[in-house]
């Protein structure tokens, strides 16, 4: 047999003494709000307060120690922490007398410095460049658990046997970090004792040993499984300033060699920890006693704690064995660049191993995965829809997984972007549409409308430059209305409404009240684009009409996708010479869009290709000859729809929708051709309906679940918009128009309210 190196305790080099023989009382983790303040050597390592909460200070893990056994009621572990029933003798060379229990203090302060409840709560102490304060943790993870394996005797004396019985037990209680704070030795008892506790899921750190050495003079190690190797740590010892400590080994140039023939060398599994004058018990003095302890056993505790932080943190590192892997990934470079012979990989740091390492990605509702990172486009949201806030909420606080498989929250709600209010966007609404300009002619009139000035973005029936095009397009239409009272109409780039409104009722003043309202409508989803209206008179009573009218590409997100047109039939009858009533009905098909909310038809938060069916109502009176009062209602169901091919939208439900409007237009009021409209309007909102966005959280022990979360798409405030407009003649050539508006929940937005009042002059040269 080979007999285990003994360390700790009794080597002058590795141990100071602190007077230290205080009645001190038991402190144990409570709540997460006590862990405040961390001992310099933890605080060395990147711990914090964040990191602690997050890995719930280690609560569920188990920990093996195999040592010199453990003082079980030392006052620096809680109540029952270290377990009675599972901690055992697991010596084979020699009996222990007083079973599991430590009688030479190693083990003790080894299970301290991994997993100690008890805060310190001695004045400040001052040693090997470290000042410990009253308060200050000195646990890695003081709520883990912890079974004991006694493997050396009360000399800290054992044989290679007793140390691979220990692990082999140890794995057996279920310890998923097992601390061997001994020197590592190649023997064959100890390698198959390694590859029977990784093989039941547990990570090894073993200290590296205290003779200022390579690592088994650089022999190399044979007979470990490729499992066993990656979860394997060796630990090296820093001092507090991050250089190696002059007692450490160091990796060397040996190499573990697996089952299969394939080499890694003992730096690639080999980190660094804080190794010298760490506080911890020296319990054979008593349960009060401390001591200030060095070595690399000091520094495998710290490794071990840090391990059972993340894979408490993420479970998915202990299922998929990578904990060990991650936590030298991510540890600090120190020496040579890269991993070295002196230090292996770096300083851990847990600061770096708990955050994202390599790319975030999301899942999208094809199942592929994109970079966080690379993630363009947005989605403009729509009055229909208003702020998308549940949407939002969601997405606020959405499930990445980075290149180690764990669940991190990412904010993706900036990638929608919020409508603004009406009156926002165009600080004089003039949605009031005065009559166009008539020519009579012998069979009828033509009446048509082409303007020199203005947005023709905005304004109906206008033309001009708009800069998102190469060239200035021209806009507006024209009608033709024949003595049989039939109407045709055609035109590109303005709105449709007028010329559709005229060919159901062929009245210009219930034509201009509907173009008011269908600013706020359907209607105004499929506008700008090229238009066809027509209308015939059937009986003395009885009119029909059709129309087609379409939104071009570029005009919603300037993009080569968002397109959307709509077709719409209607018949309206007058039932006397004062009262008329409508009814239409209108397919709206929309490519990427849904109401109006516009996207990327291959964008992460694409809707898919939608269509909408609109029924609309309205009935007008006639007060007189020059005034007229119109109700409007339109009521809209989308069917539902698959989301976009890479987005995160699964499906919508099907949506309804309704807008409704009461106007009022009086013409010749103070001068011939003035008009006066008032109105109350709710523009188009979604009444009902949801979106499915998928969404992902992870099981018990890691994997990532995939579900569909439903979320309404029904805005959090409900617009109506108060109006009352002016437009008065100026001579031939010019207009003045006043406007006041108040517009509560704008863009149905909650407490988005505004209030505008504009006066505006066109004239005509």
């Amino acid at each position: 047999m080979i007999k285990a190196s003994p360390l700790g305790p009794y080597s002058a080099r590795h141990r100071s003494a602190f007077a230290g023989m205080l009645a001190l009382a038991s402190w144990t983790v409570g709540s997460e709000a006590q862990a405040q303040t961390y001992a310099p050597w933890l605080r060395q390592i990147g711990i914090t307060n964040s990191i602690e909460s997050a890995a719930a200070w280690g609560k569920g893990q188990l920990l093996g120690v195999v040592d010199t056994g453990i003082n079980a009621t030392h006052p620096q572990f809680a109540s029952g922490q270290v377990s009675r029933a599972l901690s055992s003798c697991a010596a084979v060379s020699f009996r222990c007398s007083n079973g599991f229990a430590d009688d030479n203090g190693h083990g003790t302060a080894v299970a301290s410095i991994a997993a100690g409840n008890r805060v310190s709560q001695f004045g400040t102490i001052s040693a090997g460049g470290y000042t410990t304060v009253a308060g200050n943790f000195i646990g890695v993870a003081p709520a883990a658990n912890i079974v004991a394996e006694k493997v050396l005797n009360a000399a800290g004396s054992g044989y290679s046997t007793d140390v691979a019985s220990g692990v082999r037990k140890a794995a057996d209680a279920g310890a998923g970090v097992i601390n061997v704070s001994i020197t590592y030795g190649n023997d064959a008892a100890t390698v198959a004792a390694i590859n029977y506790a990784t093989s039941k899921g547990a990570f090894i750190v073993w200290a590296g040993g205290n003779s200022a050495q390579n690592l088994l003079n650089n022999a190399s190690t044979s007979g470990l499984t490729a499992t066993a190797i990656q979860r394997i740590v060796f630990a090296g010892s820093v001092n507090s300033a991050n250089g190696a400590s002059s007692f450490t080994n160091k990796p060397g140039s040996g190499n573990l060699v697996n089952t299969s023939g394939a080499a890694t060398s003992y730096a690639k599994r080999w980190v660094m920890a804080p190794g010298e004058a760490i506080l911890a018990p020296y319990t054979v003095a008593g349960n009060n006693a401390y001591m200030l302890w060095s070595g690399t056993s000091m520094a495998a505790p710290i490794v071990s704690g840090s391990l059972m932080l993340l894979q408490n943190a993420w479970p998915i590192l202990k299922t998929n064995g990578t904990t060990a892997n991650l936590l030298l990934a991510t540890a600090t470079d120190l020496g040579s660049k890269g991993v070295d012979a002196t230090y292996g990989n770096g300083l851990v740091n847990l600061s770096a191993a708990f955050n994202p390492y390599g790319a975030l990605t999301v899942t999208k509702a094809n199942g592929q995965t994109v970079a966080v990172n690379s993630i363009t486009g947005a989605l403009l949201s729509s009055g229909a829809l208003g702020s998308l806030s549940a949407i939002q909420s969601k997405l606020a606080n959405y499930t990445a997984f980075d290149g180690y498989a764990r669940n991190f929250s990412v904010n993706l709600s900036g990638l929608i972007k919020s409508p603004s209010s009406v009156a926002t966007r165009n600080a004089l609404p003039t949605n009031a549409y005065s009559a166009p300009k008539v020519m009579k002619y012998a069979g009828g009139e033509l009446a048509f409308s082409l303007q020199s000035s203005g947005d023709a973005m905005s304004h109906l029936g206008e033309f001009g430059y708009i800069a998102d095009f190469d060239t200035a397009p021209t806009v507006g239409w024209s009608l033709f209305t024949d003595k049989a009272g039939s109407v045709t109409g055609f035109g590109y780039g303005g709105s449709s409404s007028y010329p559709f409104a005229k060919a159901l009722f062929n009245d210009d003043l219930i034509a201009r009240q509907m173009s008011d309202f269908d600013a706020a409508s359907t209607a105004n989803l499929a506008q700008r684009g090229y238009q066809f209206s027509y209308g015939a008179r059937l009986a003395p009573e009885l009119r029909v009409a059709a129309s087609y009218s379409a939104t071009p590409r570029d005009t919603l997100m300037q993009t080569a996708t968002a397109q959307s047109s709509q077709v719409k039939i209607g018949a309206s009858y007058q039932f006397n010479t004062r009262v008329s009533g409508g009814l239409t009905y209108g397919n709206l098909d929309e490519q990427s869009s849904l109401l109006g909310a516009a996207y990327e038809s291959n964008s992460i938060l694409a809707l898919g290709r939608n269509s909408t069916q609109v029924l609309g109502v309205s009935l007008a009176w006639r007060l007189d000859q020059q005034s007229s009062v119109l109700v409007n209602g339109e009521f809209g169901y989308t069917r539902g729809s698959q989301g976009g091919a890479n987005s995160l939208f699964a499906a919508t439900s099907a949506l309804q929708s309704q807008a409704f409007a009461v106007t009022y237009l009086r013409e010749n009021l103070l001068t011939k051709n003035d008009q006066l409209l008032a109105s109350v309007k709710q523009p188009l909102r979604v009444a009902a309906g949801s979106a499915a966005i998928v969404t992902a959280s992870v099981d018990e022990q890691g994997y990532a679940v995939y579900d569909r979360s439903w979320n309404s798409l029904v805005p959090d405030g409900r617009e109506i918009d108060l109006t009352l407009n002016y437009r008065m003649p100026l001579g031939k050539s010019n207009t003045l128009a006043l406007q006041a508006m108040y517009q509560k929940d704008a863009a149905n937005i909650a407490g988005n309210n505004a209030s505008q009042f504009g006066v505006l002059w066109n004239g005509r040269f």
